[in-house]
């Protein structure tokens, strides 16, 4: 009972982590508006040319059309493929790829093994012993659960060899750089070894995710941590699971907040709006920085600095 536990701790942890992220994100000040375009969520014909809806005559008297399709399109392919670095870096591409493709796989497999173990507790006519969606979904679970132990630790391997390695990486490496690889390594290793050598058809992962359904109830007689590797790979993945939102790879699920609320937000500045007063609120900050130009001591509010003369700096 006790990985069962541990795992469940570590789903709240998680989920009191990614609350407290996404609170903290709108809550932050509004953005300074970076003006890049394309901007996505413009329709297909502007997109093309990097258009926007500011090029319409009296704009601000019509209805601003967005296209989420377009930004889906654009948004899965770097997310799912990391299309950005695949044009600017291909060889770090080859090893960052199936690092973060196949820990996208084994989210997929635990989907599909929560998936499994509801349809277990159903024992609806379609999955009966050889049905056809018991044999769908075990073939799945399988083919995606192998994919993703094999990219991950192909793919962890080489981010390791490149961090250090490769004086370009190991310069800007840091010491947690190193940890979160090895870290999800050792998930990768165990369950892979797990599987080989104990559990090729992953019978046990799915045994373990009915467990996590009923409280700890065995499927088949089955115990959680029967062999070492086993045993390595639920506790690993479970400190895993609370460990990501802890830190900076947090990013693979908040870049909704980078590309909607920083990257691609073009909604207009309208007088007595949200905008404005989110801006009236930002200049009564008061700015520390050191730059002399910028003559901000502390006790100036952004309003004040920006509405002073320009000092001329000898």
């Amino acid at each position: 009972m006790g990985f069962y536990l541990l795992s469940y701790l570590c789903m709240f942890v998680f989920m009191l982590a990614t609350a407290y992220l996404v609170y903290r994100q709108i809550t932050l000040p509004v953005h300074v508006r970076w003006e890049l375009y394309p901007v996505q969520h413009e329709t297909a014909s502007r997109v093309s040319y990097g258009g926007s809806y500011l090029e319409e005559i009296n704009w601000w008297e019509k209805k601003q059309e967005r296209s989420l399709f377009n930004e889906f399109k654009y948004m899965l392919p770097e997310i799912l493929f990391l299309r950005g670095l695949w044009k600017e870096n291909k060889i770090l591409w080859r090893v960052s790829f199936p690092f973060h493709f196949g820990l996208y796989l084994m989210l997929a497999t635990l989907g599909l093994l929560l998936v499994n173990a509801l349809f277990t507790l159903w024992k609806g006519p379609g999955f009966a012993s050889g049905g056809t969606t018991q044999s769908l979904l075990d073939g799945l679970i399988v083919f995606i659960g192998w994919s993703g132990l094999i990219l991950g630790n192909i793919g962890s391997l080489g981010l390791l060899y490149k961090r250090c390695y490769e004086t370009e990486l190991r310069n800007y490496s840091s010491f947690s750089d190193y940890f979160n690889i090895l870290f999800i390594f050792l998930f990768f290793s165990s369950a892979l070894a797990a599987a080989v050598f104990k559990d090729p058809l992953l019978e046990g992962a799915k045994a373990y995710a009915f467990g996590l359904l009923t409280g700890g109830v065995p499927l088949n007689g089955y115990a959680p941590g029967q062999t070492i590797t086993g045993g390595v790979a639920i506790v690993s993945a479970s400190l895993l699971i609370a460990y990501i939102p802890l830190t900076h790879m947090s990013h693979m699920f908040m870049k909704y907040f980078l590309y909607h609320k920083v990257k691609w937000d073009d909604a207009p500045n309208r007088r007595g709006g949200r905008i404005e007063a989110a801006i009236r609120e930002n200049l009564e900050f008061k700015p520390t920085w050191r730059a002399k130009h910028v003559d901000a001591d502390g006790s100036k509010s952004w309003r004040d600095i920006a509405s002073s003369a320009p000092k001329e700096m000898k």
